[in-house]
């Protein structure tokens, strides 16, 4: 992947104005009571108080980035300024994420990943990876097994490919599973584990797949599909 100064500079630039709001809100807001309250043991209060600050703090920045420009869908060169965009937009979401790992048990993850920008439903579980949250919409009662990964992005010959990524109500997807750009599974749908469903596939609603590259296996009897 091709980086220039420019990434380094622009990352730079946004991850410092994070943490330096972060650490000004923790010395004024957080350090002079924990340091009452706890004494000398009051740094590891203030530790965890600054990533979980951090993380917030950056959720609120990427949504302010996509207000000014959202995340656009398209097939970008290494030279487009998007792709510029994408990356700096990925520093600081991966950056924001990782702030908030400590805090982010499996039931909080959907709404770590609506904090920056997903679309998600109500009573999704959720133990997976999710690249570009702009572009990803998870339906209500969505399931998406342990270390999935859904990644609205891949990077081929020179150029960015990002598409948008529709995962519909009740729709599952299987333990270690991959879900490419442009993919859509329909309602109560099931990718199987291990299986990876290529760029641009439509699954339609009440059907097994799997494999690699993914398949239709059968159609799902109306016992076998959550609703």
């Amino acid at each position: 992947m091709k980086t220039r100064a420019l990434d380094f500079l622009l990352s730079g630039i946004c991850i410092g104005l994070i943490a330096a709001v972060s650490l000004l809100l923790i010395g004024a807001l957080v350090a002079p009571y924990s340091s009452a309250l706890l004494g000398p043991y009051h740094v590891v209060a203030d530790v965890f108080a600054l990533f979980l600050t951090y993380g917030l703090a950056s959720a609120i920045f990427v949504r302010l980035m996509l207000r000014l420009s959202p995340l656009r869908p398209g097939d970008y060169s290494m030279d487009h300024p998007h792709f510029t965009y994408w990356k700096v937009f990925t520093v600081v979401y991966e950056l924001g994420r990782f702030a908030l790992a400590p805090f982010t048990i499996v039931f909080a993850k959907p709404a770590i990943i609506a904090l920056f920008g997903a679309r998600v439903g109500r009573n999704t579980a959720f133990a997976g990876h999710v690249n570009e949250p702009p572009l990803i919409s998870i339906g209500d009662d969505a399931i998406l097994g342990q270390d999935c990964v859904v990644t609205a992005h891949v990077i081929t010959s020179g150029h960015i490919i990002l598409r948008e990524i529709k995962i519909a109500r009740g729709a599952t997807v299987g333990i270690n599973a991959v879900i490419m750009p442009g993919v859509e599974i329909g309602d109560g749908a099931v990718v199987a584990s291990c299986s990876v469903v290529a760029m641009g596939t439509r699954i339609p609603a009440g059907e097994l797949w799997g494999g690699a590259p993914a398949r239709k296996i059968k159609d799902l009897a109306l016992s076998d599909i959550r609703g």
